[in-house]
């Protein structure tokens, strides 16, 4: 056999430079400046950290660092995947401890830099870190920060102090005895005001994220630990430890060789065939001689991330300047305002559809004008049956019946 000549490492070179390059996935970049209202100077040990979650709890970026003695406002600058949207979170720590905090601040998806401007920082509370509870039928939710403890329950919030117990922490509401938070790690015991609630049981513990389709039926659930695959409408179930989740332009990508299967998420809106809900996501899932689509994610992902401005009141617009303004929290509580008083209540988001309410609001008077909205933004609220996003972004509120929206609203 004549050996073939060794090509001359110029002549290799230049093969190599032929070949399609594995170029690094293009970053967007966040920025913005972070400030508090207070005149409060921050000492020189002080640290800002920004992160960017993403949706399955992915983190898409994060940046740490100390503040050297400088005061706000502090400029930051965020790399993310291009194409994915998700929520920032700012704390300025002091002494090892978050003292100032946003978070839930929303961001589109999209490849162009953005400016998120001046965000505003608050103190934080001990309800920032709060663990939420299930009481029978009433949510808690309890929460400490530094020797400082809140519960808040039925819309009120409680401090407490923390008192000597036998096992498990045991706190009383400050100036009273009548109303005791006694934990035992996931469960509690809660009386509050005199009354014994049932046994209270972790209920912050975010459910599998899921991706399902229809004819021929099926769904992903992917757990912090697992990833169940069902398919031919329940009659197959496989399972398979969770693998790393690769974000990629413009969404998400998990590889399952023990199955086999692949699971590939689009950041684009998608509504269920089945009951028109819209999704976060277009799902694809790859399984051998298979190809099936449907849609992914949690609906509640677009009601949450920030305020929502009402820029519309049933077909009527809305009176400039008077600042219509609504908030999902991922917690199942709407705030707002209806450009005189501020509202308040639950919401409740199932498969089916979107109610809010009942909803509290504060007495305070107005011009006639704003009162007359209030009513109309009121009584439109009421009504809410579901939910829709356009092809602009725009939240639109609607009725029972009717493409119509009771309520039309954009981000700020």
């Amino acid at each position: 056999m004549i050996p073939l000549p060794r090509p001359a490492p110029a002549i290799f070179l230049a093969l190599l430079a032929l070949l399609p390059a594995c170029a690094p996935m293009e970053k967007r970049e966040v920025t913005g400046a972070l400030t508090y209202r207070p005149r409060i100077a921050l000492p020189p040990e002080a640290e800002v950290e920004v992160s960017a979650q993403g949706a399955l709890g992915t983190r898409l970026g994060e940046n740490r660092k100390a503040t050297g003695g400088a005061q706000v406002p502090l400029p930051f600058t965020l790399s993310i995947p291009p194409g994915v949207s998700g929520t920032l979170q700012a704390v300025i720590h002091v002494q090892g401890q978050p003292r100032w905090l946003a978070e839930d601040l929303g961001f589109e998806a999209g490849s162009q830099p953005l400016d998120l401007g001046t965000v505003v920082l608050q103190p934080a509370t001990p309800l920032d870190f709060a663990t939420r509870f299930s009481c029978g039928d009433t949510p808690a939710d309890f929460g400490v920060l530094d020797e400082r403890a809140t519960l808040r329950v039925e819309d009120r919030k409680i401090p407490m102090r923390q008192e000597k117990a036998a096992s498990g922490a045991r706190y009383v509401a400050e100036g009273g005895e009548d109303t005791v938070f006694w934990s035992k790690g996931d469960a509690a015991m809660l009386r509050l005001q005199g009354r014994d609630l049932p046994e209270c049981t972790r209920a912050d513990r975010p459910p599998p994220y899921r991706a399902s389709g229809n004819e021929p039926g099926w769904h992903v659930d992917v757990g912090a630990q697992r990833v169940q695959v069902v398919t031919d409408y329940g009659a197959r179930t496989r399972s398979a430890p969770r693998p790393p989740i690769q974000t990629r332009a413009g969404g998400y990508r998990l590889d399952l060789p023990g199955i086999p299967a692949t699971l590939t998420l689009e950041e684009t809106l998608c509504r269920d065939s089945a009951t028109g809900m819209p999704h976060p996501h277009r799902a694809v899932l790859e399984l051998p001689g298979q190809r099936l689509q449907g849609c992914g994610g949690d609906p509640m992902a677009l009601l949450t991330g920030g305020p929502w401005r009402i820029e519309d009141v049933a077909g009527g617009g809305s009176i400039d300047r008077s600042q219509i303004r609504i908030t999902f929290d991922p917690r199942g509580r709407v705030t707002g305002s209806t450009g005189c008083n501020r509202f308040f209540g639950p919401y409740t988001l199932t498969g089916e559809g979107l109610t809010l309410g009942p909803l509290a609001t504060t007495m305070m008077a107005c011009p006639q004008a704003l009162m007359d909205q209030e009513r109309r933004v009121l009584q439109a609220l009421e009504a809410v049956r579901r939910f829709d996003r356009d092809a602009t972004g725009a939240l639109r509120l609607m009725g029972e019946s009717g493409d119509t929206p009771l309520l039309t609203a954009r981000r700020p």
